[in-house]
């Protein structure tokens, strides 16, 4: 980073704008900043460091707002600055201002391109964020980069080893290797020992598990698989004579009841046979039967389909009838009446209407001019101009609301006064204490005469606080003035809508036109229009429905005759068909037909059962021939009941056989788990015991911070490298700087003493500054390197005082052969011999009672 620009105002004893062209400083190189203990030359930093990072870190109070100037209410600063970004070379410009009044910030960060400034972010979050991804750096590393401490490093170089490992771990944040590791490896040892406890305590309840358990297990499961295949033999001969004897069993059962049928087909094969000699007769009189039915049912017909011709022919009559006096009816004479009174009823109904608009218009306008009257009540006598202005009036009489203007106003010279009384109590002070300082009487007298008068700040203060409160109180006033105000302009407009919507209600009734109606009551005739369209729709319908009904009448007429004649030529054929089939089966009446039927049941079921007789006598003659070559001599229930016993003894004991089987089976199969769970936690326990083990001696290893102390001697040894090269070029190649590590820190080399090497402590002051020097320029590129950004210009703040004129010069020299084209040199001191040395340089004057801090450039 190269800094451009600088301009700030209100910042610690900077109470006017001051602005510091950085590339005018930069021009040599080499830069100064000059001015008396106090004076503000550090503000420079911190406002550098406000730009980049809104805070202030020499600051110790938490509210970044306690930095502003008493005499100001605000604070800005606007810092612009080149820097390598994303891989080119850009200039960025930071506005930041800070507000006394709960200390807000508000922040914009520019970059200036060829046509102009290009706003990159806006407000603190973000642009804190976007800053601190350019520069690369937190603010602690950024302040350790450009501002170097040479007191601080001359005492580094001969400082003790845990002094030196201290302030490379506060430099490095190497801290996180410190306690912080010692604590985490504390605590990966305990929960490693933890772990192995825990290991071990899995392991106790497999104490009896072991493969002589298992081996013995299998043994005696291949006994009982042995006495499981004897079991099965013995059951598979059981189930085969069970299965024999059952068989025998149940064909001797099946040649009992075979004989039983036998039996019963001899009782009625009498029957059967007396059966068979009919079968014939039996047919043909189920025929006559049948023909004597259908005689009998065409009989019926016929009777119903005279009954039906004669009803029909009645209800035809009657319908005729009814036609000729609906004839008589006049439709077009109800037409003309209906639509006469169709007229009167719209007639009626346009009165009703536009009376009822009337009345509604009417009730609607008294409605409108009651509300516009109780409206216009509201804000009688209501003026908002003049009250507002009547307010203002008063704000006005009461002057500024700030407390530097009503003082300058009021009291004039009433605040110096009041610092020249506290310096004479101060001056009475020490000569009460130091008597013999007789030269402070005329100061004392000279400031007493001045502020003898009374200064009068208290009362002026107590009248400032109640004009404030007269002018929140108008403030107040003025507020709830606007809010009535809002309302009065709201109740102008609901005024003019109600007057207008009166004036429209007034005219619509006017425009209403008296109706044409007759004073006939809408409802009475709409009633009389409904009746007589009931009676017409009624009339026709009924005209309608008789001349369908005479029609299908004769229609049913006609059919009802030709199903009269049908049934008759039906009754004729029936009964020729009884008088045939009586005469075919030798019977003189249908009784007779009946009678034989009755006896032997219908000819066709007759058969079929004399058919399954000799089906059946057939079938049982056929298998008891079969089983009476069989030997069913052991088809016995006794000879069954034993075999199923033996089954029975048998089933129970491979039953049990197999269960303890399974149950020796599935124990050696735990057995078998549970050992391979043994190795495996033993194993694992193994494991646990041999991480513990390690966790043990790393925390032993990192005891006492050692690695945090191993980490720091890293880095010292490569600071020390790098600054050895640098203590070369800056002493013509004469010292080199060494680190040994141990109580031995840092020694220097003298290359035209043949390389002999020496203590810090031997060193003269000029030598002890160049080492400082270097070690601070190599701890600060160090830093720098973590964030991959190149270290452009530093400050050298003091170090200075203690060097004499010819220290002084051999100190210049070195800077001069420091500064290159992309590295400057800012130089912070109050020595007069460095101010005659360099030739561009800012002097910072002290602030005073008229004034803040001032900057000159030289």
């Amino acid at each position: 980073m190269k800094p451009l620009k600088l301009e700030f105002c209100g910042i610690n004893s900077f109470s006017e704008p001051a602005v510091i062209d950085f590339s005018r400083l930069l021009e040599y190189g080499i830069f100064g900043i000059f001015g008396d203990t106090g004076s503000g030359k550090s503000t420079i930093l911190d406002c550098i460091g406000f730009a980049l990072y809104g805070k202030i870190a020499r600051s110790r109070s938490t509210t970044v707002g306690d930095c502003i100037n008493f005499s100001c209410d605000k604070a800005y600063v606007r810092f612009e600055f080149e820097i390598t970004f994303e891989g080119s070379r850009r200039v960025f410009r930071i506005e930041r201002e800070l507000k006394r009044k709960n200390a807000s910030q508000t922040v914009k960060v520019y970059e200036r391109v060829e046509q102009g400034l290009l706003v990159r972010s806006e407000g603190v979050t973000e642009s804190n964020a976007f800053l601190e991804r350019i520069v690369g750096l937190e603010q602690k590393d950024f302040e350790k980069c450009i501002a170097l401490p040479q007191g601080e490093f001359a005492q580094f170089v001969r400082s003790t080893r845990a002094e030196r490992l201290k302030l490379v771990s506060r430099l490095f944040d190497l801290e996180e290797y410190g306690e912080n590791l010692v604590k985490r490896a504390n605590a990966a040892c305990a929960a490693a020992e933890n772990e192995k406890k825990l290991a071990i305590t899995r392991l106790e309840p497999f104490a009896e598990v072991s493969e002589d358990n298992n081996t013995a297990l299998r043994q005696r499961l291949e006994a009982l698989e042995g006495e499981e295949k004897r079991c099965s033999a013995a059951l598979a001969s059981a189930q085969e004579r069970e299965k024999r004897i059952s068989g025998l069993y149940e064909r001797a059962k099946e040649q009992a009841s075979l004989r039983e049928r036998a039996a019963r087909l001899d009782c009625v094969r009498g029957e059967m046979t007396a059966l068979e000699g009919e079968i014939g007769r039996l047919e043909r009189a189920a025929a006559a039967v049948t023909a004597h039915s259908d005689a009998v049912r065409s009989e019926k017909e016929e009777k119903a389909a005279r009954d039906l011709l004669e009803s029909t022919q009645k209800r035809l009559d009657a319908a005729r009838e009814n036609g000729k006096a609906l004839s008589l009816w006049d439709e077009k004479a109800a037409d003309e009446a209906l639509s006469a009174l169709t007229e009167r009823l719209v007639l009626a109904e346009q009165a009703e209407k536009q009376k009822k608009r009337r009345e509604e218009l009417e009730k609607k306008l008294n409605t409108a001019r009651a509300e516009y009257m109780e409206e216009a009540k509201q804000f009688k006598g209501f003026s908002y101009e003049e009250e507002r202005a009547s307010l203002e009036a008063r704000q006005k009489q009461l002057g500024s609301g700030n407390y530097f203007e009503f003082l300058e106003e009021k009291a004039k010279d009433a605040l110096l006064k009041e610092e020249y009384a506290t310096f004479a109590k101060e001056l009475s002070s020490v000569y009460q204490v130091h008597p013999e300082a007789e030269e402070l009487l005329p100061l004392i007298q000279k400031y007493q005469a001045r502020c003898a008068a009374e200064s009068g700040l208290k009362a002026l203060r107590e009248e400032f606080s109640t004009r404030e409160r007269e002018r929140e109180r108008l403030s107040g006033q003025l507020i709830e003035l606007e809010k009535k105000g809002g309302l009065y302009r709201a109740h102008l407009e609901r005024l003019m809508h109600l007057q207008e919507n009166g004036t429209r209600l007034k005219a619509e009734l006017e425009e209403l036109v008296p109706s044409e109606g007759n004073g006939e009551s809408a409802s009475a005739l709409a009633k009389q229009l409904d009746a007589l369209k009931r009676e017409r729709a009624h009339n026709l319908a009924a005209r309608e429905r008789a001349g369908r009904e005479v029609s299908g009448l004769e229609a049913s007429l006609k059919a009802a005759e030709e199903k009269l004649l049908s049934a008759g030529a039906a009754l004729v054929a029936a009964k020729v068909r009884l008088k045939e089939t009586l005469e075919a089966a030798g019977l003189s009446s249908a009784d007779q037909a009946t009678a034989l039927t009755e006896k032997y049941g219908d000819g066709k079921a007759a058969r079929e059962r004399l058919d399954r007789f000799k089906a059946e006598d057939a079938a049982v003659s056929a298998r008891l021939k079969e089983l009476a070559d069989a030997d069913l001599s052991e088809g016995t229930e006794e000879a069954l009941s034993a075999a199923r016993e033996q089954l029975s003894l048998c089933q129970k004991a491979f039953g049990e056989t197999a269960k303890a089987a399974a149950l020796a089976r599935d124990e050696l199969r735990r057995g078998e788990e549970a050992l391979l769970k043994k190795r495996a936690l033993e194993e694992e326990a193994k494991k646990a015991s041999c991480r513990a083990e390690i966790a043990e001696r790393l925390k032993k290893l990192l005891e006492g911070n050692r690695f945090m102390d191993f980490v720091a001697e890293e880095y010292l040894q490569n600071v020390a490298e790098n600054a050895s090269g640098r203590l070369l070029s800056l002493t013509d190649g004469r010292y080199f700087l060494r680190y040994e590590g141990g109580n031995s820190g840092f020694v220097v080399g003298d290359n035209l003493n043949g390389g002999k090497v020496r203590g810090v402590y031997t060193l003269s002051g000029g030598e002890t500054f160049l080492v400082s020097l270097s070690l601070a320029l190599s701890l600060s590129a160090e830093i720098c390197l973590r964030s991959l950004r190149p270290i452009e210009f530093f400050f050298l703040d003091e170090g200075f005082g203690t060097l004499d004129e010819h220290l002084v010069d051999t100190v210049m020299d070195s800077l001069e052969r420091l500064k290159g084209e992309h590295f400057s040199i800012g130089i912070i001191s109050h020595v007069e011999e460095l101010k005659h040395r360099i030739e561009k340089k800012l002097i910072v004057k002290k602030a005073t009672e008229t004034h803040g801090s001032q900057i000159i450039a030289e």
